[in-house]
């Protein structure tokens, strides 16, 4: 044991130089090795985009140094390049070892074989883009003595989508990833919702979610008196009135909503139009109240016109 031990740091240092030199030996030695490295495109033509898929790595077989090989696999930029200047719409290459970049300046290595693939298709199309509506797909109902006010009301309320002309032809409208469902809603909705990604990855869209948003309130019930009658198309020279000149109904809504109408936020009046032929005769008014407010018992029913003299 003392032998082996005696200049033990000697030894040490003796072993590690001859195991350099061997390397240094065995590694000026060439070599075959196989590779897998990344298959990229350049000079896409300006308003063009790729619209099939292409096979994203090539096997490939090269020669080197031992040490050139290692230096590769730790820092490679190794690629096969696809120049697409003078693709149109589409185009077959034929893959040959001149495609084939090393990126490996100052050592010697050569590219011996493309093993696959052996060729690839390219097919271009015009790049576009366009605003489609989103949709939320929600399934909800208010509870009893609730409703809704107004519309869904979702931000954004649309997205843009961009990529091949032919893909984005397809697509009207970008939906939401599932159905949400809500029952017996006493409160409002507030709510983030992922959109659905479209079929095609060459597609693109602008946002990934819409914060979704429905008012729900207190269904309430008011009574409005002294709301106008008015005429509407009255021909020129004719002077007329509506007897009665005002009505009541009873309006139905979210509490929100009611506590700030009153009679003159109610459009009530008679087409002259639809009454001129038969003057004598009575008749319904159109009414039109704020939106997300409903209307009943409507008093009088009917209405005739008086012409002034």
């Amino acid at each position: 044991m003392q032998l082996i031990l005696h200049n033990y740091k000697i030894k040490i240092l003796a072993f590690v130089v001859a195991i350099f030199i061997w390397f240094f030996v065995v590694t000026e030695n060439d070599y075959e090795t196989i590779l897998e490295i990344p298959i990229s495109t350049t000079n896409l033509p300006k308003g063009k985009v790729i619209l099939n898929d292409i096979t994203p790595f090539a096997k490939i077989k090269i020669k080197g140094t031992g040490k050139d090989l290692i230096a590769l696999g730790f820092n490679s930029s190794a690629r096969v390049e696809l120049d697409l200047s003078d693709v149109d719409k589409n185009k077959t290459f034929q893959l040959e070892t001149k495609d084939v970049f090393l990126s490996r300046p100052g050592g010697f290595m050569t590219t011996e074989e493309i093993l696959m693939p052996n060729k690839i298709s390219v097919v271009l199309d015009d790049f576009f883009e366009k605003k489609v509506p989103i949709t939320p797909r929600l399934n909800y109902k208010s509870a009893s003595g609730y409703t809704q006010v107004g519309k869904i009301r979702t931000s954004p309320d649309s997205v843009k989508i961009s990529g091949p002309k032919s893909e984005i032809n397809k697509i009207s409208e970008i939906s939401a990833e599932t159905e949400q469902v809500f029952e017996d809603l006493k409160s409002d909705i507030k709510t983030s919702v992922p959109l659905k990604l479209p079929a095609s990855q060459k597609v693109k869209i602008s946002a990934q979610q819409t914060a979704v948003y429905i008012n729900i309130q207190k269904l309430v019930e008011l009574e409005v008196t002294g709301v106008p009658v008015k005429i509407k198309n009255i021909a020129n020279n004719t002077s007329l009135y509506v007897v009665p000149s005002t009505l009541q109904l009873t309006l139905i809504g979210g509490g929100n909503i009611l506590t700030y109408i009153d009679h003159n936020d109610i459009v009530a009046y008679l087409d002259y139009n639809r009454i001129k032929n038969n003057p004598n005769k009575e008749y319904p008014v159109v009414i039109q109240t704020p939106t997300g407010v409903k209307f009943r018992d409507v008093r009088p029913k009917t209405f005739r016109v008086v012409y002034e003299k």
